[in-house]
């Protein structure tokens, strides 16, 4: 189960906020023991971004938009500066948990928005 990301081109505001789910439908525990990485992209070729700092991961509670997210994106620098400033695209997000040397993998889509110049 994946959710929407949608930023403005280069970005850094606001904070990424995931629910993301186990197959019987619990909030997955994220707290601890977990390494992550994201990557966007469109499937079936190199990312164009690759995050591994920034991730941070948590109990969580409830659903979107009052609940509190299992997994938290705090973007820096150039992160979100995906192709042209003018152009909007529709790429793919993967988040990989890690733990026990066991990966998980969960997909959404993440929007680039333009800006004005």
């Amino acid at each position: 189960m994946g959710s929407k990301l949608s930023y403005r081109w280069g970005s850094l505001r606001p904070v990424g906020e995931l629910w993301l789910f186990d197959d019987d439908g619990s909030l997955i525990d994220f707290s601890t023991g977990y390494a992550f990485e994201l990557k966007v992209g469109l499937i079936g070729s190199a990312a164009l971004l690759t995050k591994t700092t920034g991730i941070t991961g948590a109990a969580g509670a409830g659903t979107e938009p009052t609940g509190t997210p299992n997994i938290t994106l705090t973007w820096a620098g150039t992160e979100t500066q995906i192709g042209a400033s003018t152009d909007s695209a529709t790429y793919a997000w993967m988040l990989t948990a890690t733990i026990s040397s066991l990966p998980r993998r969960f997909v959404g889509t993440f929007e680039k928005l333009p800006i004005m110049t």
